[in-house]
């Protein structure tokens, strides 16, 4: 899938670099054509990861980050989607150019030869010089991307209502990060403005819902330093994500699970937990994530099951039912079950959001996956899917890396 996407990709990039040679030969009818070959090792430098993508899948992009330093790698992340904002605002002057067009052709016999050539030819220089200003601005809305990508997390509060009679739990409050993404444009000072982030909440609970690591057991040390150094008043949980099984063919799932679970963090799999408060208490759980039977630590392979095993450890006493999940796909099921709220992750919000109308975030995952952005109900249960403090790629449009705060309140 990510390769079919990278040749997409390429084959727009190349698309691009022909609309763009020839309003360099028009707007600089002697040196143009040079100028056009001379952006072509330029393009191949900056536009590399998407070359090697296509070659080689992810796996191919992930290799070509030994062959620069990470700042260079962003730069060329920046560029990428520079010239794919490019390609796209270049889209309505080849509209409007078509249009003048078919009205030419229209009108072909109004106007004489001169006159019509005269039109035209003022025609193509306010076209071009207008053009030739769209990759300034393309490149400067592709760097703004990445570095919204590197902003502290924002923190988003949402409220969970607990029994008025509970009053231990009232003003409780929960930290969620979600995809980390240790390895993946993921350094060790990036990790630290995560971690104090989380820990400027003053949270009593934290949850990390999957996908910490990227895809190499060699991430694990940093993995394991930033879940050491969260400091929530009381406990920290987490649940597996793809990613965790991913990095386990470097090595083995039971390492990972071990070794993330040495760091005092719990990690729940299938599994729910009391938490009492002092005369009160809540419950939290977390499913694993489905994978063949074989592979999975749970032995299970879908979300249902994994849910009704965990639910079922949770007595129905009236006390708050938390589930860490980290695909929000399985509130699909969650939804007809007894729990008050899942959190989740996964989507990483889209990365790239356009608004919202109603639950329907618009983003690139929308037409995968309805709940993949932000906090949804239904009749009583909730959901809320963070949207990620790392990414598949350093870029983000209104939609920053996040942390969620959930405070428990009084019915």
């Amino acid at each position: 899938m990510f390769q079919i996407g990278a040749i997409a990709v390429v084959a727009f990039n190349v698309v691009v670099w022909l609309a763009l040679r020839k309003r360099l030969v028009a707007a600089f009818p002697r040196r143009g054509k040079w100028i056009a070959l001379a952006t072509i090792p330029l393009l191949l430098l900056l536009l590399h990861p998407s070359m090697l993508m296509a070659v080689g899948g992810w796996s191919g992009m992930r290799g070509s980050r030994g062959l620069f330093p990470e700042w260079f790698q962003m730069f060329c992340v920046a560029a990428q989607f520079g010239w794919i904002f490019y390609g796209l605002m270049l889209a309505p002057f080849g509209a409007w150019r078509l249009m003048l067009r078919l009205r030419a052709l229209a009108r072909r016999d109004s106007g004489t030869p001169l006159q019509r050539q005269l039109a035209d030819s003022g025609r193509r220089r306010m076209l071009t010089s207008a053009a030739l200003m769209v990759p300034a601005a393309a490149m400067v809305l592709g760097g703004g991307s990445v570095l919204a990508s590197r902003v502290v997390p924002s923190v988003t509060r949402i409220r969970l209502r607990v029994p008025r009679e509970m009053t231990s739990l009232h003003g409780l409050t929960i930290a969620q990060c979600s995809d980390v993404h240790v390895g993946s444009y993921m350094g060790r000072e990036r990790l630290a403005e995560i971690r104090d982030a989380m820990n400027a909440t003053g949270a009593d609970y934290h949850v990390v819902t999957g996908d910490l690591v990227d895809n190499h057991v060699s991430q694990m040390e940093l993995a394991t330093q930033f879940l050491r150094e969260l400091k929530p008043r009381r406990e920290s949980f987490q649940c597996m994500g793809n990613h965790e099984y991913i990095a386990a063919r470097s090595a083995d799932v039971k390492t990972i699970v071990s070794g993330l679970h040495e760091t005092g963090a719990s990690m729940l799999i299938d599994e729910a937990r009391v938490i009492r408060v002092g005369s009160d208490h809540f419950w939290m759980g977390g499913i694993d994530y489905p994978r063949n039977r074989d592979q999975s630590v749970s032995g299970r392979d879908n979300h249902r099951d994994s849910l009704l095993a965990t639910l079922a450890q949770m007595s129905d006493d009236g006390a708050p039912r938390i589930v860490l999940s980290h695909h929000p796909r399985a509130f699909f099921d969650a939804r007809e079950m007894q729990l008050d709220l899942m959190l989740s992750g996964h989507t990483h919000g889209g990365q790239i959001k356009l608004g919202r109308v109603g639950d329907a975030a618009l983003t690139p995952i929308l037409p995968l996956d309805y709940y993949h952005n932000g906090h949804y109900q239904h009749e009583g249960r909730s959901l809320y899917v963070n949207a990620g403090a790392g990414g598949w790629l350093p870029v983000r449009i209104n939609c920053p890396p996040e942390i969620t705060l959930i405070e428990l309140v009084s019915a």
